[in-house]
């Protein structure tokens, strides 16, 4: 039967979905062959030779942006054979571990408790389990190599000018605000400030355990783990934050064209409207800083389209 398929197929097609989707492929194209050979093939273009063989992202970028979809969006199998597909292609276990932490910012212990015992199980198969204990981060995390006024030279003259500023980081700490106005300038204020406002101790939790812990791990370089947050928000169609992570993507270093094939290989999985919704989001965003040429100066749409 897979003899069959490859020919009918082709190499390209079935070796390219083998190196994708590891052991489910044969299962899913001879599932695929056996009701609808005509959407098998369309398939096989569009997901597996066409938009899964695109060189815009290396292959440790898009198999951590779809380990952080799967996390999100609790596709369990898919998330499974990721992991191993990441594992396979020698990206680092610690790493993919670490996108899948990070998604309980966003996706709580519902989205993370079942990715970490997949994770946790493959890990154990594949003999890694203690190559991941000696890469542990110590308990405070990278507290202890931070430098108050080395990170202060990075913060943005308006926040410092902020009467807002002082009396938030004296109030919740700077390892903690200094991230947040680091990674979002002329913004994070007024998000700590709004629920300062409301709730302080919860607002201390918040920015501590967020931008004070998880987001100073430095597990995972800035880029990449803004680019998962862009396909994070695809996959579960949040529009707000993943507009401020497209702006904070390339903020790291990300280009353009690496933001949009984030939205556009979420097309793939997750389906046409909310890639359309985030690529729309994006042009706005592109437009609005003057920056549409880096990604081939689209005409403007009409809003009822």
């Amino acid at each position: 039967m897979a003899d069959d398929l490859r020919t009918k197929y082709g190499d390209l097609a079935y070796d390219s979905g083998l190196k994708q989707q590891s052991k489910a492929f044969e299962r899913r194209l001879a599932e695929r062959d056996a009701l609808d050979q005509h959407f098998t093939k369309l398939w096989l273009d569009f997901a597996v030779t066409g938009m899964g063989c695109r060189q815009v992202l290396d292959t440790r970028t898009r198999l951590l942006v779809l380990t952080g979809q799967f996390t999100m969006s609790k596709s369990h199998e898919m998330l499974e054979e990721t992991i191993q597909a990441a594992i396979n292609a020698g990206v680092k276990a610690r790493e993919v571990l670490e996108i899948i932490l990070q998604c309980a910012i966003y996706g709580g212990q519902v989205a993370v408790d079942p990715a970490i015992r997949i994770f946790y199980r493959l890990v154990k198969e594949n003999g890694l389990l203690e190559e991941l204990r000696a890469s542990q981060l110590p308990m405070d995390g990278t507290a202890s190599q931070r430098n108050y006024e080395e990170e202060r030279k990075k913060w943005h003259p308006d926040d410092l000018a902020d009467p807002r500023c002082e009396p938030l980081l004296k109030r919740h700490g700077w390892l903690a605000v200094g991230t947040g106005l680091r990674l979002r300038p002329k913004h994070h204020l007024n998000t700590l400030g709004w629920q300062d406002a409301l709730d302080p101790e919860w607002a201390g939790l918040w920015v501590r355990y967020i931008y004070g812990g998880m987001y100073t791990r430095g597990i995972v370089d800035d880029r990449t783990r803004l680019l998962c947050m862009v396909g994070n928000c695809v996959a579960v169609n949040e529009a707000v934050q993943g507009r401020a992570h497209m702006k904070g993507a390339m903020r790291a270093g990300a280009k353009p064209r690496e933001v949009l094939e984030v939205i556009l290989q979420s097309a793939v999985n997750f389906g046409q409207p909310g890639m359309l919704h985030s690529l729309k989001i994006f042009v706005e965003l592109m437009t609005k800083e003057g920056r549409l040429a880096e990604i081939g100066n689209p005409p403007q749409r009409d809003n009822t389209d």
